[in-house]
């Protein structure tokens, strides 16, 4: 049996008449940019993450550029965000000119540690990025509590975490700015790269707007310095339509978890699941310190596992100016030394789930 890390084929097909005419339909108009389909996408997305606002971005890359700078951050600004992150996270902050301030992560979840951020905070950080990693919300009360009393912004890198929920409350609905990532592999993905802005501050929103659109506040009246970081009317026609199926493919993940632990749990270890959280599983994280020949054997036996992430970004070589080195973030160090992702997608059957639990227990065995 051969089985993907992600099935994207199969989600497309589930959806394939709906997907087929909302492509066709842009075709049709040739309104391919800044046209009715991104403006829906816009209303739907903000309704289901309960927010006010929304933007829709070229990618979530570029979210997390237009948020830094939207908030002034730049040349002499330090940033912090975890160590263990894809690199998209502190790319964001090296983009502005600021300095990244990487942050441990916390050994049960592997999300950012509240307490490092708390030791790294000085007179030059200006925002701090947690990210809701493996589709599970990062501690943001935590981190606003650390910052209340200081002029620095809590930014949610939420590119894992469609509609995962913290403390009962949607992501997107309690931050003061939440980016998202709709590359094709996301929980919600397009057909191409995607991204968007999620805030409850209008006067942030208007800013982060007209610095995706060339700045401009008319076709040709340009008011600030921005780009040209729109999303396209395709991809967001494509979006309008899966994410009005995304809490039904949360609640396949959860059951498809629930099934991973239930066989798996007395083989290896999971990233937790904090009690205040209602993760939606972009990705099945197991940890075992014998993950290279595990990860092997897998493989070989036709099952699509991979590694998120397995070079900490403070030994990334584009970071090695900072002065990072090995044994500065212990714990992240050994998460990434241990995690194998196993296959995760909404159409994942119990026949694909059950085949990878056998051969995880034949390899321990």
């Amino acid at each position: 049996m051969k089985i993907p890390l992600v099935d994207l084929k199969a989600n497309y097909l589930s959806i394939k008449s709906e997907i087929d005419t909302a492509i066709q339909s842009v075709i049709d108009r040739t309104a391919f940019v800044g046209g009715p389909e991104l403006k829906s996408f816009e209303n739907n997305w903000a309704e289901k993450c309960n927010a006010k606002y929304c933007a829709g971005l070229a990618n979530g890359t570029s979210s997390l550029e237009v948020i830094l700078r939207a908030l002034n951050i730049g040349l002499g600004d330090e940033v912090i965000c975890p160590s263990h992150t894809f690199a998209a996270t502190a790319e964001a902050i090296l983009m502005v000119g600021a300095k990244p301030i990487f942050a441990e992560a916390l050994d049960n979840t592997a999300l950012i540690d509240p307490g490092s951020v708390a030791k790294l905070i000085n007179e030059n950080t200006k925002a701090v990025i947690i990210v809701d990693l493996y589709g599970q919300p990062a501690d943001y009360y935590a981190i606003k509590k650390i910052v209340e009393d200081k002029n620095i912004t809590v930014i949610q890198d939420a590119a894992q975490s469609h509609l995962g929920k913290y403390k009962g409350r949607t992501v997107g609905s309690y931050a003061d700015v939440t980016s998202f990532s709709f590359y094709p592999g996301k929980n919600l993905g397009a057909f191409g790269d995607a991204g968007a802005i999620v805030t409850n501050n209008e006067e942030l929103f208007k800013v982060m707007k007209m610095i995706s659109d060339h700045g401009r506040t008319s076709k040709y009246e340009h008011q600030i310095p921005g780009g040209n970081l729109r999303m396209d009317n395709l991809q967001a026609a494509i979006l309008d339509v899966k994410q009005k199926y995304l809490p039904d493919w949360t609640v396949a993940r959860r059951n498809a978890i629930k099934k991973y632990r239930e066989r798996l749990s007395d083989y290896v270890r999971f990233i937790e699941e904090d009690k205040d959280n209602e993760a939606v599983y972009h990705l099945a994280v197991i940890r075992t310190e014998k993950r290279d020949e595990l990860l092997k054997f897998l493989n070989d036996n036709g099952v699509g596992a991979g590694i998120h992430y397995p070079i900490p970004l403070h030994l990334q070589p584009v970071f090695e100016y900072l002065g990072y080195k090995k044994g500065d973030f212990p714990i992240t160090e050994k998460i990434a030394s241990e995690i194998i992702s196993l296959p995760m997608f909404p159409e994942i059957t119990d026949e694909q789930i059950n085949y990878i639990c056998e051969k995880v227990i034949a390899f321990f065995k």
